[in-house]
């Protein structure tokens, strides 16, 4: 196994629980969660999902490889009166102390430090599933189309970020974040992408940081296959999150898979 490469960490970390707070993810997944309880949120950040449910009385634990992301969702929850368990692991190291009727993963699936880790993943949660249990996750359709996209995207006339770049957040400082994509492989379609956080405190630069992520990009058929062989049954794609069939308009699918009972 190959350590799983983050970037949610430091500023970036701070500018997902200012900035990262929406989106139709977090009623589509609550509808599995509200049938399946206890549940697990897989690479959980700073609870974007959990938060909400939690605070609605929902069991839900959270895992994220990212400490200051689960630190920035143990604030939010405890903003809303909520205390729930948090674990900093990777999902191919998952080994927690309870199993789950849902395990569900929204924007986390092929993280791992190399495909045999995304596998190694897969395999994790089925072990942590109570059987008959439901694993949902995300992926993006053609991240690979979009991967070599980046690659050779024109990098940006300037290395500060404009003022129209930048966001205003609650605590009153600016923000703003720049990704590009640093390598990406046709053949084995692995990549690593970089983000960069900057802040300013009443218009002077106080922080910048860099950081690196690397992902897989697979086809929907590999990500089938890979579902079916770690043991699920009952394996199903919609596309996005409107319960429909995967259809030219949509950019993320949505896999169901079930552990035999």
């Amino acid at each position: 196994m190959e350590p799983a490469t983050t970037w949610h960490h430091g500023l970036v970390a701070r500018w997902w629980s200012l900035f990262n707070l929406d989106g139709p993810e977090i009623a589509f997944f609550r509808r599995y969660v509200e049938h399946g309880e206890p549940a697990l949120d897989l690479a959980c950040g700073t609870g974007r999902l959990l938060v909400p449910y939690v605070r609605d009385g929902l069991d839900v634990d959270g895992t994220d490889v990212s400490s200051d992301m689960l630190a920035h969702c143990r604030a939010a929850a405890g903003a809303v009166g909520a205390e729930p368990t948090l674990h900093a692991q990777a999902t191919h190291e998952l080994d927690l102390p309870r199993s789950y009727e849902t395990i569900y993963c929204c924007g986390g699936f092929g993280l791992g430090g190399s495909a045999a880790d995304d596998r190694l993943g897969l395999r994790r949660v089925y072990d942590h599933l109570e059987p008959g249990g439901m694993f949902v996750f995300d992926y993006e359709i053609d991240e690979y189309v979009s991967a070599l996209a980046a690659l050779h995207r024109e990098p940006p006339e300037s290395d500060e970020p404009s003022p129209d770049e930048r966001r205003r957040g609650s605590d009153g400082d600016d923000y703003a974040l720049r990704h590009r994509m640093l390598h990406f492989d046709p053949g084995t379609r692995r990549g690593t992408r970089e983000l960069q956080a900057w802040r300013w405190h009443d218009g002077e630069l106080v922080a910048r940081e860099r950081h690196e992520l690397r992902f897989g990009a697979y086809t929907s058929d590999e990500v089938l296959d890979m579902t079916r062989a770690a043991g699920f049954a009952e394996v199903r794609t919609m596309g996005g999150y409107d319960g429909e069939s995967v259809g030219p308009h949509h950019e993320f699918a949505v896999v169901e898979a079930r552990r035999p009972g």
